[in-house]
């Protein structure tokens, strides 16, 4: 096992002067006041990502690169956080924790670039997540935040937000897409094909306009407890 810990970076430090740095959820009079970015590669050859975010936004592209690609934008206010990738056999993981009296005042937005392929998981306790072109298997959750997906192949995807909506565009038709979201609004976008669709809504409207065919090898299953959810052709 390969660990790497980043303590510092490009120093861009700025006090707030109205209310909160910008470009993510970490604002506020009580928010950060600090900034740093980091960039870095990463050579060892992996097949499987996974990113875990207290509180930030993460945005994740497919590229033609050959390694993984990171930017790192860390937000604080008092004690700067750590930040951390690790090389675990063929999976690599990204994360960083916070000191203990600062929880909830730093926090790390990702902008991440992977190869063709990669598998990719990616949590968050509270950001916004934005997913583009990935071919890989995918596992995204989120305690509350927004999810935007689009250009998908990947054949499999399991989603779960405890709060927020979720909006996933596939380019090539997936085997299996599993959704669910506590409070929020679900669309799925996917190629005109039949799928055996199930849908389950506490409070709010669903709407399934794909061909819906029972037992077909396609197999989609969307759920919202408070929300709309909608399965349409792209």
């Amino acid at each position: 096992m390969k660990r790497l810990v980043i303590a510092g970076g490009l120093l861009a430090s700025a006090a707030l002067l109205t209310g909160g740095l910008t470009g993510c959820g970490l604002t506020g009079i009580a928010g950060p006041t600090e900034q740093d970015s980091v960039s870095y590669e990463v050579a060892e050859k992996v097949t499987k990502l996974e990113v875990h975010n207290g509180s930030g936004d993460t945005e994740i592209t497919e590229t033609d690169r050959r390694t993984v690609k990171v930017d790192e934008t860390i937000q604080w206010r008092g004690e700067k956080p750590t930040t951390e990738h690790t090389v675990n056999g063929d999976t690599l993981v990204i994360k960083y924790d916070c000191p203990r009296l600062v929880a909830g005042n730093c926090g790390v937005n990702y902008k991440i670039e992977v190869p063709k392929g990669l598998q990719v998981t990616t949590e968050a306790g509270s950001g916004d997540i934005t997913l583009r072109a990935l071919s890989g298997p995918l596992t995204v959750s989120s305690g509350s935040g927004t999810v935007d997906a689009s250009g998908l192949t990947g054949k499999t995807v399991v989603a779960e937000l405890g709060s927020g909506d979720i909006e996933l565009e596939y380019a090539a038709a997936p085997d299996s897409a599993e959704v669910e979201t506590g409070s929020g609004s679900v669309i799925l976008r996917v190629p005109d094909e039949g799928y055996d669709v199930s849908t389950d809504v506490g409070s709010g409207d669903a709407t399934v306009s794909v061909r819906d065919e029972q037992n077909a090898p396609r197999k989609i299953k969307v759920s919202a407890g408070s929300g709309d959810v909608s399965v349409l052709p792209q």
